[in-house]
């Protein structure tokens, strides 16, 4: 069964992916998409073919992607801070609060994006409601990382 994937933006065009599904339960969802170009998350390089399991669940704070290689290798886990993530019977959407949290196939952490949460706060498009749920997400994710991914992988 396809899924659209509804990322929003509050600095760029909203983004749209058809992908498949892996697995719903009664408030989450697990999709996989083939990517059809390459990409770049901080300094890794996504090479076209490679495929991301993407976990949803209603009302949480954050996406979590886990990343492999065209033949299976990991590349890393991609946490996505988000608010007003909804899971629906055929699209999953939730807006994009532009901070990120990769932890790469060796178990680093790295915080990404700081500097586009800094430029929308500057403009004023992010304000001190949202700056704190950014904080106390990214929080969440730096203290709990390991055992959000351990469940994630149960799931799978």
């Amino acid at each position: 069964m396809k899924i659209l994937e509804i990322k929003r933006h509050l600095n760029k065009p909203d983004e749209s992916y058809v992908c498949d599904l892996l697995k719903r339960g009664s408030d989450y969802i697990i999709l996989s998409y083939v990517s059809d170009r390459s990409g770049q998350v901080g300094s890794v390089t996504i090479d076209t073919g490679s495929t991301t399991y993407a976990y949803y669940r209603n009302g949480m704070g954050y996406v979590l992607w886990k990343m492999v290689t065209p033949d299976r290798a990991l590349n890393g886990y991609l946490f996505h801070i988000c608010r007003d993530l909804r899971v629906g019977e055929d699209e999953v959407e939730y807006l994009d609060l532009l901070l990120d949290v990769w932890i790469d196939a060796e178990g680093q952490l790295k915080i990404l994006d700081r500097d586009e949460v800094e430029e929308c706060e500057e403009q004023g498009i992010l304000g001190g409601g949202e700056l704190t749920w950014i904080a106390r997400q990214e929080q969440e994710i730096t203290k709990n990382w390991k055992e959000i991914i351990t469940d994630f992988e149960y799931l799978l």
